[in-house]
């Protein structure tokens, strides 16, 4: 078994579980098994166990006396005020991102944006979800402030875990790539204005698509899939 006992290795651990959670490989109401965790990730219930409380303590899971640790459900209401929260934040970095933006940072934004169209064209479900995860840390990376990235990123895995199925397979990925495009096009370009614009529209789609997902509770297996913004 790996050592994955020391504080590099816990945030390793945090990682794949936010991760987990984000791709829905872990859904909202499921329960976090220490012993499944460790099997699965090869690493010490000890580790498992802290990671589980520190998920707790950040509110992405419940954690029921006697029960053990469940991923929390974040109902509509929630979500509403959870988007409004990131909107907020992610307008308020604009200037820092126009200002602080690097090459280094663009290329890495760039970069996660063909392997998240790659993803799409080959139908990878699970590796849409990382590459999309991965753009938009890559974005919330540029405007140079860890902190606020942080709390960018924990607000977009929240809702996440309310999100229910999405991406519809017409309309619904070319919409996110042209968004993402357009991202990165008024990054280039330095234009707070378009930049602002898209942020609004990509991060408010969910509620068009859960409208759609409460008229259809009943479609094809293979209608969506799990559609982090």
């Amino acid at each position: 078994m790996p050592n994955h006992e020391h504080g590099h290795d816990m945030q390793w651990m945090l990682e794949q579980l936010r991760l987990g959670m984000s791709a829905g490989i872990y859904p909202a109401g499921s329960w976090m098994r220490q012993d499944s965790l460790a099997e699965n990730y090869q690493v010490s219930r000890f580790l498992v166990r802290g990671a589980l409380e520190r998920l707790a303590e950040l509110g992405s899971l419940e954690h029921v006396p006697n029960r053990g640790y469940r991923v929390r459900h974040w109902q509509y209401q929630e979500r509403l005020a959870l988007t409004e929260a990131r909107i907020s934040i992610e307008l308020a970095l604009i200037p820092l991102m126009m200002a602080r933006q690097t090459p280094e940072g663009l290329i890495k934004a760039q970069r996660a944006q063909d392997q998240f169209e790659a993803a799409v064209t080959s139908q990878d479900g699970p590796a849409m979800v990382k590459a999309n995860h991965q753009f938009h840390r890559a974005l919330a990376a540029l405007a140079g402030n860890e902190f606020l990235a942080h709390q960018v990123n924990w607000l977009r895995e929240q809702g996440l875990q309310g999100a229910g199925p999405g991406w519809p397979q017409t309309g619904g990925l070319e919409r996110s790539i042209e968004e993402h495009r357009l991202m990165l096009e008024a990054l280039l370009s330095r234009d707070p204005i378009s930049l602002q614009q898209v942020i609004q529209q990509h991060l408010s789609a969910w509620k068009q698509r859960h409208t759609i997902a409460q008229d259809n509770t009943t479609t094809d297996s293979g209608s969506t899939i799990l559609a982090p913004i």
